[in-house]
């Protein structure tokens, strides 16, 4: 997918650490302040999947993740991608195990790419107000 010749975007790379979870709910909360989206729900969909990046991508604790968002006239991209083990690694284990669920239920679109060499998800977002209407 392209990016539309009027998108912006912002991108930060982050500890995989737990004050970047807040740091990234944050940056998302500042970029989206005046776009017509669900910033809500962007804030709890980025913060679980930083959370889930960061407690379960590297064994040592030390590595990075990053946090991209891309706003384009109809609809808010927001990528969240580490260089962690992947989860097919065993990157998963513990936790309750809700975290892709909670994002699946707050995005209109959900993408994970899975490598040996780390995890993306990508989730878009429909500029416009709520996506789930009830």
């Amino acid at each position: 997918m392209g990016l539309d010749a009027n998108a912006i975007s912002v991108r930060e790379e982050l500890p995989a650490a737990p004050p970047s979870v807040a740091a990234a709910r944050r940056l998302v909360r500042r970029f989206t302040d005046e776009l017509d989206v669900d910033v809500d729900a962007v804030e709890l969909a980025v913060s679980e999947a930083v959370s889930n990046a960061v407690v379960h991508a590297y064994e040592s604790g030390d590595g990075a993740v990053e946090v991209q968002a891309v706003a384009a006239p109809y609809e808010l991209r927001v990528v969240i991608r580490d260089s962690g083990r992947g989860l097919a690694a065993g990157g998963a284990e513990g936790g309750a195990g809700f975290g892709l669920k909670i994002i699946r239920r707050l995005a209109r679109h959900v993408e994970l790419a899975d490598t040996p060499r780390g995890v993306t998800l990508t989730m878009t977002f429909p500029l416009g107000g709520r996506w789930a209407t009830g």
